[in-house]
This record gives structure tokens, C-alpha cells and sequence, in this order.
């Protein structure tokens, strides 16, 4: 287990940067090997979500695609419980189904198998989208083959809070219900609701969750569950659920379409810019996370492959970052980090960085960067290239805090497993880190307006997660971002 001695010898002994004080020699997104497709990128959140992805995803886009061009701004899992927020003309927009490349003219915009599709905020995103822009300037594709998420499984998952333990921590976005019937056998997927009997599919469904929820001593019709920038509804009787979902159906028809030949036939063509964009992150894995504080869905890098059906593998995709809040971490829900911040300054972050979940409104935990944690994420996503979101969160005063290594009850050195229990049972060790004065970079977009003390950590992080620095954002406004890509200032 690695104490990062020689790292912080080098970095702050000896000066090395590691580059990080200049833009990269070669473009990653063209200078790629053998069998890897340019001009391709996926962004992960490599944390536990909330890590500034939409912010990414936007200026991906700009870069790629811009106001005259053309991509592909692919979404590979989750659902409504999903929240990216960017700032469009000086109002924050929070979207959720929605990728944040809905926003770019030239772009198509594809909502992928791996997805669950609630049809009334989807429609709700697209309406508060014209409300903003006037239009929706993105081509919208939702993949026939993506599963839906409806009112009875937000029912079922309201019930089930009221029996079951795993039912409780949830957004109550019916997500992993949805998702559930995949694996039991019986989804209701989006073609399903196009088809010309939907009628019949979508009532079978009904009756069956409203036997479940019944099984729950709970009433489905008379249930009201969420809805997206609006007060809950009832469910409703089977007449007024199927009533609803067909005035939804028949806006939402015109997206519906065969994503796997349009990704097909998008994905053989280099020169058609890719940007795949992952929501939650690894540490919400069902497999990675803290257990059962998860997820439903594969938000790792990993999960775009089974979303396009096998058609891109992620060893394919040139650049594959991992998103994480480049001073601290944040967590939203029941796990309990080993390294959780000290009350005042988690309060002090809290406030500064907005730290209240894009869909949920829920505070958020906040901790210490936890080096273990994080490359323990990198491994199991198989991450290449970092993004550091929130650099101007930094105080002149207060040292950044670092976790290198854990020990156990025995004093032994041991490493990150995503157990709850097992975290309960290690104690973390930190090395302080000099800062800098976070509100007098906010907005900067040149490397060589970062402080020093900043590219030091910048340097000494990257290089401890053993991934390279590609972006960096500097505030809350859509352009503060710091670009590492040839070129950049």
C-alpha cells in the first residue's frame, strides 16, 4: 500500500510537474493506436456522482462538434434520477434524462438501450429546454430498445420504502424497479410503447404492478409518486394511467428510433466526433459502490458496451475520462466514507460549491480526497485521462487534506474494498498539501494562470491515480474551464 513518499519528494521537493504546466504534446483524440477510433471520448464521473460531468460534456461538445459541425452525444445508463447541471445564458439548466449535448445545433443526441425513459420528464426536460432556448437545437434519438421507467414502478418503490430496507436511499424515480424487470424478465421497453398494441402491453403491465403493490398493502391508483419540476400525481386507475402515457406517446413518437444502426453506421466513420456521457458515478456501481447505497445501472466506462449492443468497445474509445472534484469528495445518501470532513470546513465547501444534489435537492456529504478510493475506481473503469472540476474551491488557509492509505485494527496496511462494513473497520491516513486562493482563480482558462501550488497538486494527484490531466474547471460558468489539449493557452 503506497504512502506516496517518492511521489511527494519529487513533486514538492524537487519541483517535477510532470508536464502539467504546459498543454499536451500530441492530441489524444487524434494521435490514437492502432485499433483505437479518433475522435472519440467517454466521460465517467469517477467518484460517487455529482462531480461536475455536465460542465465536461459541454465543452466536449464545443470543442468537437461547435455551432457548425456534427456528432454523436451518446448516454449510456440511468434514468430521471440523474442530474447535470449547466449554466446557459446566466441560468442554471438541470437536465436529466436530457445529455448535456441537447444543447449544440449540430449534434445528435441518442438516450441508449442501457437507459430507463420516463416519458413525462423526458417531455418536461424538452419543454423547459424551448423555454430557455426557444428550441431544442440538438436531434433527439431515444433507442427504441431502452427500457421504460413509469408511474407504477415509482409506486412499487414508494411501497417498498415502507417494507424494505434496500427500497429506502433511493430517489424514488422508480429506477431500480425498472431496471428490475430486465432481469425478471418482463420489461416494458420503449418500442413496446410505440407499437400499435400499446394499448394491451402497457394495461398488462398495470395490472401486474398494481397485484405487486397491492401485495405491499398499498392502493396504485390512489399512490402519487414524483414528477420533474412539478408537484407528485396520483397514479390513477388503469383508464387515466394508459390515458396519460398515450397524450405523452404521441409527442414522444417522432424521437423513438433504431439506435443500433445509426450508431452502426455513425461509429464507422472517424470523422464523426463521439462523446459518450455516463451519469452517476463508479462509486455507484451495484458492483463498485458501497453497497447497498448503489445505483441500478453500470455508470463505469464499461457500461457502453452492453448500452450499444456489443457495436463499441470501450478499448476503442481514445480518451476515457474519469470526473472528480479536484479538493474534495462528495457522496449523497447512507454510506459513510472513512475519510468524512471535519463539520465546519464540509459546511464551509458545502455552501461555496452549491453542494445540494441536482435532482433530489439533497445536502451532500462531503470528504477528503481518499487516494485509495479513487484508484480503486480508476482500476475497475479502466480511466486514461482525469477531469478536475471545482479547482476554485480552495482556501489559503486550510491545507488540502489527502488520504494515501488505510489501516486496519491490526495496524496493517490495507486497500479499498466497497463494503460498508469493511470501511467502517479502517482508519484513514492523510498528508496536508499546500493550497491556494480558490476565489482568485474562479474563471481562469490558461494553465499558466494556475498558482502554483495548484499545478503542484495537480501534478502530484494525476500522477497518484496514475491517470493525465486533461480539463479542469475553474467556477461555476459554463466557459471556466483549464484545457490541457495542444493548443491551449
Amino acid at each position: 500500500m503506497n504512502d506516496f513518499s517518492a511521489l511527494l519528494e519529487a513533486v514538492y521537493t524537487r519541483g517535477e510537474r510532470f508536464g502539467v504546466d504546459r498543454p499536451l504534446a500530441a492530441n489524444p483524440l487524434t494521435a490514437v493506436a492502432p485499433g483505437v477510433r479518433p475522435n472519440s471520448i467517454a466521460i465517467e464521473g469517477g467518484a460517487f456522482g455529482d462531480e461536475g460531468k455536465g460542465r465536461v460534456v459541454d465543452e466536449v461538445c464545443a470543442l468537437l462538434i461547435g455551432r457548425g459541425g456534427r456528432g454523436v452525444v451518446y448516454r449510456w445508463n440511468g434514468g430521471a434520477n440523474a442530474g447535470h447541471t449547466v449554466v446557459v445564458e446566466g441560468r442554471r439548466l438541470a437536465l436529466h434524462q436530457l445529455p448535456s449535448g441537447v444543447l449544440f445545433p449540430g449534434a445528435t443526441v441518442v438516450l441508449g438501450k442501457g437507459m430507463v425513459i420516463h416519458p413525462g420528464d423526458v417531455l418536461a426536460e424538452i419543454q423547459e429546454v424551448r423555454g430557455l432556448l426557444g428550441e431544442v437545437p440538438a436531434r433527439l434519438v431515444i433507442d427504441e430498445m431502452a427500457v421504460l421507467s413509469l408511474d407504477t414502478h415509482r409506486a412499487l418503490e414508494g411501497a417498498l420504502r415502507q417494507w424494505a430496507e434496500g427500497g429506502r436511499g433511493s430517489t424514488g424515480r422508480g429506477i431500480s424497479p425498472a431496471y428490475a424487470d430486465v432481469l425478471l424478465r418482463h420489461p416494458v421497453r420503449v418500442r413496446d410503447l410505440a407499437a400499435d398494441d400499446w394499448r394491451d402491453r402497457l394495461g398488462r403491465h398495470y395490472d401486474l404492478y398494481a397485484a405487486l403493490v397491492r401485495g405491499l398493502d398499498a392502493n396504485m391508483a390512489k399512490m402519487e409518486v414524483p414528477r420533474l419540476n412539478s408537484e407528485p400525481v396520483a397514479v390513477g386507475s388503469r383508464f387515466v394511467f394508459l390515458d396519460r402515457l398515450g397524450a405523452q406517446r404521441s409527442i414522444l413518437l417522432p424521437y423513438v428510433g433504431n439506435a443500433y444502426d445509426f450508431i452502426r453506421e455513425q461509429w464507422a466513420d472517424p470523422a464523426v466526433p463521439f462523446i459518450f456521457e455516463g451519469a452517476q458515478g463508479v462509486g455507484l456501481d451495484p458492483r463498485y459502490g458501497v453497497y447497498p447505497d448503489v445505483t441500478s445501472s453500470d455508470p463505469t466506462i464499461g457500461g457502453i458496451l452492453p448500452s450499444t449492443e456489443g457495436l463499441v468497445h470501450p478499448a476503442q474509445i481514445a480518451v476515457r475520462m474519469a470526473t472528480i472534484k479536484a479538493t474534495y469528495t462528495s457522496s449523497v445518501g447512507r454510506r459513510r466514507l472513512p475519510t468524512a470532513m471535519d463539520a465546519a470546513l464540509a459546511d464551509r465547501i458545502r455552501e461555496d460549491a452549491n453542494e445540494y444534489g441536482a435532482t433530489t435537492r439533497r445536502p451532500r456529504d462531503i470528504a477528503y480526497i481518499d487516494l485509495p478510493c479513487l484508484r480503486f475506481f480508476g482500476q475497475v473503469s479502466g480511466a486514461n485521462y482525469l477531469v478536475l472540476t471545482h479547482l476554485d474551491i480552495a482556501y489559503p488557509d486550510t491545507p488540502i487534506r489527502v488520504c494515501t492509505h488505510y489501516t486496519d485494527a491490526a495496524g496493517r496496511r490495507v486497500g479499498y474494498r466497497p463494503d460498508q462494513l469493511y470501511l467502517n473497520g479502517v482508519q484513514p491516513a492523510y498528508i496536508e498539501l499546500p493550497s491556494w486562493d480558490g476565489a482568485a482563480i474562479q474563471g481562469v482558462t490558461r494553465i499558466a494562470d494556475l498558482p502554483p501550488a495548484a499545478l503542484q497538486y495537480i501534478a502530484f494527484l494525476s500522477r497518484a491515480l496514475e491517470m493525465t490531466p486533461l480539463f479542469g474547471t475553474t467556477g461555476p460558468q459554463r466557459d471556466a474551464i483549464v484545457s490541457w489539449l495542444p493548443g491551449a493557452a
